[in-house]
């Protein structure tokens, strides 16, 4: 039977689910903190109020939230329209290899392109060969360096 998936933009009722997801990426990524449902709630209302920059999306499946994309996008100098950043995807364990991450992706570039973006990144952590690795099969190429620093 075919796993009907449904993208929609992420609701305030969502937020216990997205900090489960998080919690997930977070034991993937070797994150040094600890993810808390109050953190969540308020960086999720703050970037409710920056509106066009922030665009949370959940995939649900069978009214469970199986998978999360957060895509910031900005403007930059250099390119007409603009960058979107795929800042944060997550697909539970359970949901994984079902292409959920691949619709959450055409849907983060589908708005990345109606929102004027020139172009769509995302970043990974050096260790995360299988983030990489997906990213390479829905397209994205290595053709920037991005550095980090904790601050």
């Amino acid at each position: 039977m075919k796993t009907i998936v449904k993208i929609r933009v992420a609701l305030n009722k969502d937020i216990p689910a997205l900090c489960r997801l998080l919690e997930e990426l977070t034991k993937i990524v070797d994150f040094p903190y600890v993810v808390s449902e109050k953190n969540c709630r308020k960086m999720f209302y703050r970037m409710k109020k920056s509106k066009g920059v922030y665009k949370n999306l959940v995939a649900v499946v069978d009214n469970t939230v199986a998978g999360f994309l957060s895509l910031v996008v900005y403007k930059t100098l250099l390119l007409k329209g603009g960058t979107a950043l795929i800042n944060e995807l997550v697909v539970s364990r359970e949901y994984r290899r079902k292409g959920i991450g691949t619709l959450l992706i055409k849907k983060a570039c589908m708005l990345a392109r109606e929102s004027g973006m020139d172009e769509i990144e995302v970043g990974t952590e050096c260790k995360n060969r299988a983030a990489q690795s997906f990213d390479k099969k829905n397209g994205f190429s290595e053709e920037y360096v991005l550095l980090g620093k904790f601050l």
